[in-house]
């Protein structure tokens, strides 16, 4: 006689019972994940990150952007754990600094507090922009006396790699002139000058990825020289469409033989003093000053660089426009561009149109 099957009754429940504990147990293993995922650092600690929370972004765009900054591993569970925790309707704009290491909760507890808590000053450092010039903004906003800022410039110890390879020269203006990227910054209130100079080279230091180092090397630069010449780029071009055509004339008159000046009127500005804020039209007699940094009576590059360049700088300097062009000379019609020669016969013709354009300009 075979075995008699159960009645359906008692088949149907006994299969339900398997399904709803399997299906408890997946929900409870879920949550003492999503516990103990919320309890791990994301990260190494020891990082300091500024991210900036715009106003309007949803829990899913702003996941992805501490992910991209390094705050959190992983903008799926970051997700899933403010749906968990429902505080994803809680996050509020603005600038925070984070530090590397923090766990979920932490991370949430600093969007849902807000920015206000921070004591912070938003600091826009131009393109172009001195070691001096950045210390009298720091002092007009009550961030560090200048005084402070330069003795952080000269003589602070920073972590970066490049500091090393700065040569030591005694003609130099500024240690770390050049190497203090223009950006802006979220500054807090009570920030060391120190601290201050160091973000600076952090950001500048993320400029130079390995493929732009490569580029120099491949110009046959060093840093110091690749930032030197950026620098004088900044501080000639108007235009962004100048800055590849005045990269290729500094290149060509270094390479030019026989030898020739460089002769940038903005290193005879710098050695006169535009850092402190020198403004006047330059004279026969200020292309005379004594200083390392007057290209018209030295040879070769200046010293160091005469300013901070921005990224469009060093970007021309890593790849100059190719071209034979030994002379340039502002247009002065009112777009903001130049002139380029290759021959002094045409320099001079140029620098006849140039005084035409001002002339008409000034009427």
């Amino acid at each position: 006689m075979g075995k008699r099957r159960k009645p359906w009754w008692k088949r149907k429940s006994t299969r339900s019972l398997g399904i709803l504990a399997a299906l408890v147990i997946i929900v409870l293993a879920f949550f003492v994940g999503i516990n103990n995922l919320s309890r791990s650092p994301n990260g190494t600690p020891g990082r300091k990150i500024w991210v900036n929370i715009q106003s309007g972004l949803g829990s899913q765009a702003i996941g992805q952007l501490l992910q991209e900054k390094g705050i959190i591993e992983n903008a799926f569970w970051f997700r899933v754990y403010l749906w968990w925790s429902h505080q994803g309707a809680d996050l509020q704009a603005g600038n925070y600094l984070f530090k590397s290491g923090m766990t979920f909760p932490q991370v949430v507890e600093e969007l849902k507090i807000g920015a206000a808590r921070y004591n912070t000053v938003m600091v826009t450092v131009p393109e172009g922009f001195t070691v001096a010039q950045i210390a009298t903004l720091l002092g007009e906003d009550k961030l560090c006396t200048p005084k402070a800022f330069i003795q952080a410039v000269d003589h602070g110890t920073y972590p970066e790699s490049f500091i090393k390879q700065i040569p030591i020269h005694s003609g130099i203006q500024f240690r770390l002139e050049g190497y203090l990227f223009p950006s802006t910054y979220a500054i807090i209130r009570g920030e060391s000058a120190h601290q201050i100079v160091q973000t600076m080279l952090a950001q500048m230091q993320s400029v130079w990825t390995n493929s732009r180092l490569a580029a120099i090397r491949k110009e046959g630069l060093t840093l110091n020289q690749a930032l030197t010449i950026a620098s004088m780029v900044e501080r000639e071009a108007r235009i962004s469409s100048d800055r590849p055509l005045i990269a290729s004339v500094i290149f060509n008159r270094l390479h030019h033989q026989p030898p020739m000046h460089l002769r940038i009127d903005a290193t005879v500005e710098y050695a006169l003093g535009y850092y402190h804020g020198y403004t006047q039209n330059l004279t026969m007699n200020d292309l005379f000053v004594n200083s390392p940094y007057n290209t018209y009576m030295h040879r070769g590059l200046p010293p160091g660089p005469i300013a901070n360049p921005g990224l469009a700088s060093i970007l021309a300097v890593l790849h100059p426009a190719h071209t034979n062009y030994l002379y340039y000379v502002a247009k002065n019609d009112g777009s903001g561009g130049s002139y380029f020669a290759t021959t002094y016969a045409e320099q001079l013709k140029n620098e006849a149109r140039s005084q035409a354009n001002a002339a008409k300009l000034a009427h």
